[in-house]
């Protein structure tokens, strides 16, 4: 290879990288495009950026599909859901039962620990609601548990919520004074 071309190569990696770390910063929005009936509606999406409390919704995913008229479709809305869990401290170990109740377009429900295992949720149609089966971690070094709940629609919206266990001899997690 010549001296041009290493240049040349030089150059076009750099300039990659810039566009890269150009992307990367700014605010936390995502903007698309949707083509809707033929026009182009430009849509903002919130990224989540905050830890939700106990058995509250995080933002919704997806990007809202508006119609001419200014009209949302109901496809494009995300499932409804909440979910509950034992009240009482739990020793490690135990297997609890996680029950949730979500709107007619949820076709799924999972349950994901911290340690990033999913658990699918079942549905009692007697009940109608859904059901898990999760075990306590034997070793737990926190006394609080969140476990989160993700409702998905047959359009793949989701809805995310956190239950919180009390873990019975965990270590409370420590504060900085802040």
């Amino acid at each position: 290879m010549n001296t041009g071309m290493w240049g040349r190569t030089a150059w076009v990696t750099a300039a990659a990288a810039m566009a890269v770390l150009a992307l990367g910063c700014g605010e936390q929005k995502q903007h698309a495009a949707i083509e809707t009936g033929g026009a182009a509606v430009e849509q903002v999406a919130q990224t989540p950026a905050v830890i939700a409390a106990a058995s509250t919704p995080t933002p919704e995913a997806g990007v809202t599909t508006i119609v001419g008229d200014g009209q949302v479709k109901e496809d494009s809305l995300p499932p409804d859901v909440t979910a509950a869990a034992p009240d009482s401290s739990i020793a490690p170990g135990t297997i609890i039962e996680i029950t949730a109740e979500a709107s007619t377009d949820a076709t799924s429900l999972i349950l994901m620990d911290r340690l990033g295992h999913k658990y699918p949720f079942s549905y009692d149609a007697e009940a109608k609601a859904w059901r898990v089966h999760y075990r306590v971690p034997l070793k737990t070094e926190v006394d609080r548990l969140g476990l989160s709940v993700t409702a998905t629609s047959g359009t793949n919206r989701f809805k995310r919520v956190w239950v919180f266990l009390k873990i019975q001899g965990g270590v409370p997690a420590e504060s900085d004074g802040c």
